[in-house]
């Protein structure tokens, strides 16, 4: 069973992605947690199902139709093209689990974990013919762990028509490595086309250069430390800048918006300028963004977030309702008003008069307690003052 996503070993340059944990990839060499069983690259917890026909989970073998498979010594699970192995460091080879993924043993089926941690699968040369096996890397003049990463002080030189291996090259300040490479937290600026030479120059604080890798605003391409976004103009060198902060670019916002801003400032406008913070909440500014997925855009105490993304004043005949501190109700209107949705109940909730001849009857609670104007009572079947 192929791993994906696991650890990546040996090196620097940034965290790797989670791995191990049931509904998680398997990380190197298929490995899952607590003895969880690897199922076409997705863990699976030990004692849970392995999913499709194969049964239950037990120490890494499932168990179709009771028998275990898919460990070392056991049969592989499944049949033909779709036969493989669920435990930690086992691969299917002529129906059976054998070993994989240590020094010198056969490599896995994980692509770039396919081999344990500080080592890669590397093809050598034998008298029968090319063999891959699971060899150490991430060391000077080894080759690089996948994900192309390295240990400390070493980067994944890429020379041109050759093997990428680990070099002590790259260094901020220095020559870069054959490919254009740097170390982590530089950028070569000024290599050849055929990726040689240039200078690996300080990248992702503000106003360095951007550190080569994903978006950002306008022409810009590369990514910055917390706190910055690349931004730069077409043809022009990209530079992290400050975001966040008032009248500054949105953070991870990109050209069309959706990023964010600081605390009391919210993401707007776009084009090829970038979106930009602006202070938000008080009355005709942008409603401040929810704090928490799902929730509701807010306004300062007294207003309430119009269809428009502004804020605006609630409470007052046909005006928005005020957004309830508790959220025990849909809104608050002021005396004489309330809450309710017009247009026969299809539109949005406002505050309209209440406690008059064929008006809603006022409060918020149960019928029985609802109030109207004098002379009046409240229908309980249909919550109107007649």
């Amino acid at each position: 069973a192929g791993g994906a996503g696991g650890t990546a070993a040996g090196g620097a340059g940034g965290a790797a992605p989670r791995c191990g944990a049931a509904g998680q990839a398997c990380c190197a060499a298929n490995t899952c947690d607590g003895g969880g069983c690897c199922v076409a690259g997705m863990c699976h917890a030990s004692g849970a199902t392995c999913g499709g026909n194969l049964g239950m989970c037990m120490t890494g073998s499932c168990s179709p139709g009771g028998t275990a498979c898919g460990a070392v010594g056991q049969d592989c699970c499944g049949n033909n093209a779709a036969a493989t192995c669920t435990a930690a460091k086992a691969r299917c080879s002529m129906g059976k689990c054998i070993a994989c993924g240590d020094k010198g043993s056969a490599c896995c089926t994980g692509g770039a974990n396919a081999c344990g941690t500080g080592l890669s699968c590397q093809t050598t040369a034998t008298d029968g013919g090319m063999m891959t096996t699971c060899e150490s890397c991430g060391g000077t003049g080894e080759a690089c762990c996948g994900g192309n990463t390295c240990g400390t002080g070493l980067a994944c030189a890429n020379p041109r028509n050759g093997v990428r291996t680990c070099e002590a090259c790259g260094q901020v300040d220095k020559e870069c490595c054959a490919g254009a490479i740097c170390q982590a937290g530089g950028r070569c600026v000024g290599a050849t086309a055929g990726g040689t030479g240039g200078t690996c120059d300080a990248c992702g604080g503000g106003g360095q250069v951007c550190c080569a890798g994903g978006g950002g605003i306008g022409a810009a391409a590369g990514t910055c430390n917390t706190g910055f976004e690349c931004t730069g103009a077409a043809g022009g060198a990209s530079t992290c800048t400050a975001c966040g902060g008032a009248g500054q670019v949105c953070c991870g916002g990109g050209r069309l918006g959706g990023g964010t801003c600081s605390t009391g400032f919210a993401c707007t406008g776009g084009g090829a300028g970038g979106a930009t913070c602006h202070a938000c909440g008080a009355m005709g500014e942008a409603c401040c963004p929810a704090a928490a997925a799902g929730g509701a855009d807010t306004c300062d105490s007294g207003l309430a977030c119009g269809g428009n993304g502004q804020c605006g004043a609630c409470g007052g005949a046909g005006e928005a309702c005020c957004p309830d501190p508790t959220g025990a109700i849909n809104g608050i209107c002021g005396n004489g008003f309330v809450c309710a949705r017009g247009n026969g109940g299809g539109g949005a909730r406002s505050c309209i008069a209440c406690g008059g001849r064929g008006q809603p009857c006022c409060g918020t609670g149960a019928v029985a307690t609802r109030t109207c104007g004098a002379g009046l009572t409240c229908s309980q079947n249909t919550a109107l003052c007649n």
